[in-house]
C-alpha cells in the first residue's frame, strides 16, 4: 500500500487517482504526455544545435599580429569563394536523397560544397549568434517534410529577403538531424 499525495490515506500502489479525495497520483510527466514529448524534442534539438555549432565553427590563426589584418582580409575572401566547384543539386533531389537513405546521402555530401535553389520558410537568428535560412524544396503553402537549414556568418545577406522567396545558396554540407539538412558557411548566389 502507498499513501495518497493529498489526503495521506492508504491506497492501492497502482491507483491513478485516490478513491477518497480523487487526487491524481501520477507524476508530472505522466499527467502531461504532450508537454513531455515537446520537452524531449526541444532538449534533443538544443543538444543537436549545440553539437553542430561546436563542430562547425572552429578557426585558427597562426600568423603574427603585424599581418593579422592582411591575413583576415585574405581569409574572408577565401571563405566567400570556395576553392572547388560546388556540386549543383536540386533541393527536391537533395532532400529526397536524405529521406531515402541518410547513410548514403551523408557519405555522398557531408563536407562537400553544394549549391541549391529552394524557397525560404523562415529567416532567423539562433541562440548562439548564428543566422540562418530555413528552406523548403517546394513553395506549396502546406509543405511538411525535410527542410534545409543554411547557416550564415553575417546577417546582412539575409535582411533583404522575405519568406516564400526563391533563393540560391552555396555552402558546405553537414548532416541531417531531426528532419533538417544542415549547410554551414552559406552565402547567397546572385
Amino acid at each position: 500500500m502507498k499513501k495518497c499525495k493529498s489526503c495521506q490515506k492508504e491506497i492501492d500502489p497502482k491507483a491513478k487517482k485516490c478513491p477518497y479525495c480523487q487526487t491524481d497520483q501520477r507524476n508530472w510527466f505522466a499527467k502531461h504526455p504532450i508537454l513531455t514529448v515537446l520537452l524531449v524534442l526541444f532538449i534533443i534539438g538544443m543538444i543537436s544545435s549545440a553539437g553542430s555549432k561546436k563542430g562547425g565553427s572552429t578557426s585558427t590563426n597562426s600568423t603574427p599580429d603585424a599581418t593579422t589584418s592582411e591575413s583576415s582580409s585574405s581569409a574572408a575572401q577565401a571563405e566567400v569563394k570556395p576553392t572547388v566547384a560546388p556540386t549543383l543539386i536540386d533541393a527536391k533531389t537533395l532532400v529526397g536523397e536524405f529521406d531515402k537513405n541518410k547513410l548514403a546521402a551523408q557519405e555522398k555530401y557531408t563536407g562537400k560544397v553544394v549549391q541549391t535553389t529552394a524557397y525560404i520558410k523562415n529567416i532567423s537568428g539562433g541562440d548562439f549568434g548564428d543566422y540562418y535560412l530555413s528552406l523548403e524544396p517546394s513553395n506549396e503553402q502546406y509543405y511538411f517534410g525535410t527542410t534545409i537549414q543554411c547557416f550564415f556568418k553575417d546577417k546582412k545577406e539575409l535582411t533583404t529577403l522575405a519568406n516564400g522567396q526563391s533563393v540560391t545558396v552555396i555552402g558546405t554540407m553537414q548532416d541531417m538531424s531531426i528532419g533538417i539538412v544542415e549547410i554551414k558557411d552559406c552565402r547567397l548566389v546572385k
